[in-house]
């Protein structure tokens, strides 16, 4: 008790006097304990700033309790430049706007939390294009690409952040906000006091500044002062970008845009020996590409292996490749550049196989591959993982060759196993070593191979921080890097930051034991509670999976990941933060008063859709974490009675039937809903559940048709007792193509069960129920027409159960579109139907199937049918998610979104039950399932 009243006391009148959000709780503060580094550092407190004003006020805050302050973006660095014991300030809750865009004057502002992804959906055929691309740029936010000076594939022809920055409001260590523009209108001597120490450090140690950087295209090492002082004025735009929030928080920036060049051209390379590719590499650069990629015999044989489109266009014994590409205003130019590549690279002794990707999809397939680098690779199997230490090194480009020969004897001496991918145009390789940090002996080689690398980058003329920045693990490299200038980066910020408040332990701390200390995995094998479903690996596994990358961030429909965080931008709602939760509670534990906090916060925050699992680049199943999860709650006695009511829609069937409608009636009585409602937690404005009477089953249970293959159809409780035309559409298409159909007996397929913790009742409902279905032997294909059944049938049965009989129906379950596609030829003629328009919604957990697309290739098959898909969306249903009161509002928020974007159409079509209920609930729209509509025409 006396932590907590200490905490209060010490964090409340600021809690008090900003607008935003703080928070000092264990749950919270473990959220921002990460990102896509090996580090783990939990803060005393996490600030959600709403306005510069709370930025100001937290900073004169911190200066008097003598806090650091770590600004963060979307928290997918590499180096732990954002992580740190004080107060972690995060500005993607709510200091995330786009402020204005000029067309016209080619200039956009915004704030720090404001993602590049967006601003790319923002300049949508205007013709205009930000350059800097780094592989997180979807996700990736102003404030830490300005902070970090970020780059990507095309630097070496349009630069780094800094070219662009226009402007940007700073707010100083002591409260005091400055913007550079004005700081570079006025002369030196009327600058405040801090900036002409600044201007009086430059023009004493020009020389040292003008020659000691290195010659190279890319540097992010220590603090840029070149250029500092022109024409009797202060530019300290590049000082402040790429300074990794050490001098000063940035609150607002404005960047130039330029124009977007119309045409393209890639080539591509390939080399029996990485060496060969390195030499060829400044010839290349005379070309004058807007980029030059590399990637070697690792990462191209994970390409093959993914994709059989790839595995025909990659030779089998090559050792690397290189993507050259050229850009540029007339399609004529860029073939022009592309074949005189060509030339050159068949003039070379070596042997080369090279081509020109001529369409845009054979384009997009290989960007795909190195883009995806790092999701590939966190992919390799085996406990040994890569890492982000040594990655970001560059030299100078005709000393590639030698970098890489030197580099591989290192990482062979050292026995570590490493992959090589990158920006080779500026000579910038991406060199991932891979190890296991739970061993000692690989925790050990932390500091011996960046101190080799480092020597080795330095000997050759390079960087050790080439665009990820210093952070944790290179900052103490600095020092060695710059003997002249370290010097004055010290006193840059002394003059800057004198009270060391803002993120004092990166680039001007040169503690070389920080590189392998505050590491996320714990060597020791942490004490995890017992498990209710089954985890292959365990679910430390499962939960250490997660990097922190921070693709489950973005905030576009460039993925369809987590409808929950792209409407609320809640930190805690983002599927790392889950697993961060997760993580920390099953290594560690908390405070006993927020155990069932973190539990709830995963539970309340997780729909349950599976696009996370789909779209993370580790594959990190969050649904099935948060299922674990919900396992784990203790519940009230009227949560319990919700979680009851939610999960057994079987026993209202039943109570219907006996009553013989009257549960319908008395839910027609607003009162009585209301009252009903209320008192079990479902959102009063939903429409109520009719049943059918009588059921599927008792209609057609006993019928038995002859043919081939044999086919179990599975209806589930929608398609049973809500609405049977889908299960009797089922049956009369599967008898015409020739199957022989048996109806399952009626029982729930147990999702609605597990998601409302009732994992262990789901166990026996099912083994029970499997057992009266005899052999598996004599059944072919069990048959299901709700995705979400089919999900359970295939995933979650196995993961409740590890019943033979239970595991070895995952194998034989199909939807019913993807059987109807794979015999097609068996559908007799189709009748026409009247021109209609159709907005199709694929169910989120269709998509995670495979050949999810099937409804969509039968719907087409029809003649009349006009199909409208909406690219991404979920409906925000999440099963009986969103019937629940503390979630329907929200649901209805994600749900209207999906209506509007179907647009004008004649009627919906869905393949999910609860997705036909939240369309019905939220439009007058008719919605059908794709069955009914081939079943009315065959």
């Amino acid at each position: 008790m006396k932590t907590v009243e200490t905490v209060e006391s010490l964090f409340g009148p600021l809690s008090a006097a900003i607008q935003g959000r703080l928070c000092t709780d264990a749950v919270s503060t473990s959220l921002v304990s990460t990102d896509g580094s090996i580090y783990r550092i939990p803060p005393k407190a996490v600030c959600y700033p709403k306005t510069a004003a709370d930025v100001i006020e937290t900073v004169r805050f911190c200066n008097r309790h003598g806090l650091s302050i770590h600004p963060r973006g979307s928290g997918s660095g590499l180096c732990g430049g954002c992580l740190g014991p004080g107060m972690v300030v995060d500005f993607t809750r709510f200091m995330n706007r786009l402020i204005r865009i000029d067309v016209e004057e080619g200039w956009f502002e915004c704030e720090p939390g404001y993602r590049m992804g967006e601003l790319e959906e923002a300049l949508r055929g205007s013709g205009l294009f930000f350059p800097p691309d780094p592989s997180s740029g979807e996700f990736a936010t102003f404030g830490g690409m300005f902070s970090t000076n970020a780059s990507g594939s095309h630097s070496v022809k349009y630069g780094n952040v800094a070219d662009y920055v226009l402007d940007a409001d700073i707010v100083m260590s002591n409260g005091d906000v400055v913007t550079l523009s004005d700081l570079a209108k006025s002369p030196v001597e009327t600058l405040p006091k801090p900036f002409r120490e600044l201007a009086d450090l430059y023009h004493k140690h020009r020389d040292i500044i003008e020659s000691d950087y290195p010659a190279i295209a890319c540097n992010t090492a220590g603090y840029n002062l070149r250029g500092l002082v022109r024409d009797g004025r202060l530019d300290v735009r590049k000082l402040f970008s790429g300074a990794e929030g050490t001098l000063g928080i940035v609150t607002r920036l404005r960047f130039r845009l330029i124009e977007r060049p119309g045409h393209d051209a890639l080539v591509i390379a390939f080399f029996r020996h990485r060496a060969d590719a390195a030499a060829v590499v400044p010839a290349l650069l005379s070309l004058e590409p807007s980029g030059i990629e590399m990637m070697d015999r690792s990462l191209l044989s994970l390409a093959r292996d993914i994709s059989p489109v790839m595995r025909a266009e990659i030779p089998p014994d090559v050792d690397a490749v290189l993507m050259v590409e050229f850009d540029g205003r007339d399609a004529a130019g860029c073939s022009e550049m592309a074949n005189r590549a060509h030339r050159l690279l068949q003039e070379l002794p070596c042997p080369v196989e090279s081509f020109t990707a001529l369409t845009r999809e054979q384009q997009n397939r290989f960007w795909a591959v190195r883009k995806a680098a790092v999701p590939l690779l966190y992919k390799l199997p085996g406990q040994r993982k890569i890492l982000a230490l040594i990655e970001d090194a560059a030299v100078p480009t005709d000393r590639i060759g030698s970098y890489l020969e030197r580099l591989e004897r290192i990482l062979e001496g050292l026995g570590v196993p490493f992959v090589l991918y990158g920006h080779i145009a500026k000579g910038l390789i991406h060199t991932r070593p891979l190890l296991d940090l739970k061993r000692p002996e690989d925790r050990g080689l932390l500091q011996p191979l960046v101190d080799a690398v480092c020597d080795l980058v330095l000997e050759l003329g390079g960087t050790v921080s080439g665009e990820h920045g210093d952070g944790r693990i290179r900052s103490a490299c600095l020092s060695r890097q710059y003997p002249r200038l370290y010097p004055l980066f010290e006193r840059v910020k002394a003059i800057l930051d004198p009270e060391r408040v803002f993120n004092p332990e990166i680039v001007t701390s040169c503690d070389p034991d920080r590189i392998s200390s505050d590491l996320r995995v714990d060597a020791a094998p942490p004490k995890v509670r017992h498990t209710v479903l089954h985890w292959s690996g365990g679910i430390m596994q499962a939960l250490e999976a997660c990097h922190g990358c921070s693709k489950c961030t973005t905030a576009t429909s460039a993925t369809r990941m987590c409808p929950i965080y792209k409407f609320t931008r809640e930190p805690e709602a983002s599927p790392k933060a889950k697993a961060n939760v997760l993580r920390e509670m099953a290594a560690r534990g908390f405070p006993d008063a927020e155990t069932q906090l973190a539990v709830r916060r995963v539970i309340e925050r997780c729909i349950g859709c599976g696009s996370c699992r789909m779209e993370c680049p580790s594959g990190v199943d969050i649904p099935k974490l948060a299922l674990e999860a919900r396992q784990w709650k203790k519940r009230s006695f009227s949560e319990a009675i919700r979680d009851r009511a939610l999960s057994g829609l079987e026993t209202a069937a039943a109570v219907s039937r006996r009553t013989g409608g009257t549960l319908e009636r008395l839910a027609d009585m607003p009162f009585m809903r209301r009252i009903a409602y209320n008192g079990i937690g479902i959102a009063g404005w939903r429409k109520p559940i009719r049943f059918h009477h009588p059921s599927l089953v008792e209609r057609l249970g006993s019928m038995q048709t002859e043919g081939s293959p044999r086919v179990l159809y599975f209806p589930g409780c929608f398609a049973n007792h809500v609405r049977p035309s889908i299960g009797a559409a089922t049956v009369r298409v599967l008898t015409a193509m020739g199957f022989a159909v048996t109806i399952s007996e009626p029982f729930c397929c147990g999702l609605p069960m597990v998601a409302h913790g009732r994992a262990r009742d789901a166990r026996e409902w099912v083994e029970a129920h499997v057992a009266s279905w005899g052999e598996l032997d004599r059944i072919d294909w069990i048959v299901v027409s709700c995705s979400s059944c089919g999900l359970s049938l295939m995933e979650h049965w196995s993961d409740i159960s590890q019943d033979g009989r239970v595991v070895a129906i995952a194998g034989r379950v199909l939807h019913v579109s993807d059987l109807v596609e794979r015999y097609k030829d068996r559908l007799p003629a189709l009748r026409p139907l009247p021109e209609k328009r159709f907005g199709y919604h694929m169910p989120c957990h269709l998509r995670v199937q495979p050949h999810a697309d099937a409804g969509i290739r039968m719907l087409r098959r029809i003649s009349g049918v006009e199909l409208v898909t909406p690219v991404t969306h979920c409906c925000g249903m999440g099963g009986t998610w969103g019937y629940e009161t503390s979630h329907a509002d929200l649901s209805r928020t994600i749900g209207a979104d999906l209506i509007t974007r179907l647009g004008a159409v004649d009627a919906a079509v869905t393949d999910c039950p609860t997705c036909m209920l939240q369309i019905e609930d939220l439009s007058e729209l008719s919605v059908f399932h794709p069955i009914e509509i081939l079943g009315g025409v065959v």
